[in-house]
């Protein structure tokens, strides 16, 4: 009789090296520009869709643990008027 094995996925500690390199950028950018904002009412569910939509609207550059990163960075500017740009669309709505 033999036993059937099922492989694991260990998803987070096989992607724990991986990160998309824009994630910390783009929070040092909100730190600057979030003090301007100050009439939009933030609670969680509206700040992290705010940040998945930041995200998701900049070129994918992902990096890896000793690893050579091919792609570059995106300019500070090209985050700053991403960032502003979903701002003033959350201040008018």
């Amino acid at each position: 009789m033999s036993v059937k094995v099922e492989k694991v996925i260990k998803i987070k500690k096989w992607t724990s090296s991986v990160s998309n390199s824009n994630e910390k950028r783009v929070k040092d950018c909100l730190k600057e520009l979030l003090p301007k904002y100050k009439s939009i009412h933030w609670d969680e569910a509206k700040f992290i869709q705010f940040y998945i939509d930041i995200l998701n609207s900049l070129p994918s550059r992902y990096k890896q643990k000793n690893s050579i990163e091919l792609t570059g960075k995106i300019k500070k500017q090209v985050l700053l008027d991403a960032i502003s740009d979903k701002l003033d669309e959350l201040a008018l709505s």
